[in-house]
């Protein structure tokens, strides 16, 4: 099934179990650089909803130069894991012309600590997404006590 870019806030779906909300989609080409950090608000809206789920969960975050949020995913794992494939991340910052990308999944065992799983991931994902001169801005582990940062914890 391919992605439909709908109108702001309807839902785009695709043939994997998630849910994906095009904020929109710009016309142009070529992403500039990021000109500061992200607000502390793009971490709120990743993290919304993960903290108490009992199977793992994941919202990707699709960021314009400027940090405005262009489209946020949520894709729903199972008790210990989530499949999140590097293709249709890129392929999606691709389509809405993101020049970041933020990544949050939940532990539901309450470990804050990443896996060597979440380890390699990360740094693939990173990789692939530079590649295609797009950031990976962050990657966090929520859990209901706390927040690892992959970023602040130099793993990223």
């Amino acid at each position: 099934m391919a992605l439909r870019v709908a109108a702001r806030g309807a839902l785009v779906h695709y043939g994997w179990a998630c849910t994906c909300t095009a904020l929109r989609v710009p016309a142009r080409r070529g992403v500039p650089p990021l000109p500061r950090p992200a607000p502390p608000i793009t971490a709120a809206t990743l993290h919304r909803g993960l903290a108490d789920a009992r199977f793992e969960l994941a919202a990707i975050g699709y960021f314009d130069p400027q940090w405005s949020l262009l489209a946020l995913r949520h894709v729903a794992g199972h008790a210990d894991g989530v499949h999140l494939p590097i293709r249709r991340i890129a392929r999606d910052a691709l389509l809405f012309g993101a020049a970041a990308v933020m990544l949050a999944h939940n532990h539901p065992d309450g470990d804050p600590r990443p896996s060597m799983a979440d380890l390699r991931y990360t740094r693939r994902l990173a990789t692939g997404l530079d590649t295609l001169g797009i950031r990976l801005a962050e990657h966090w582990i929520v859990t209901p006590t706390s927040v690892t940062s992959f970023r602040d914890e130099g793993l990223l």
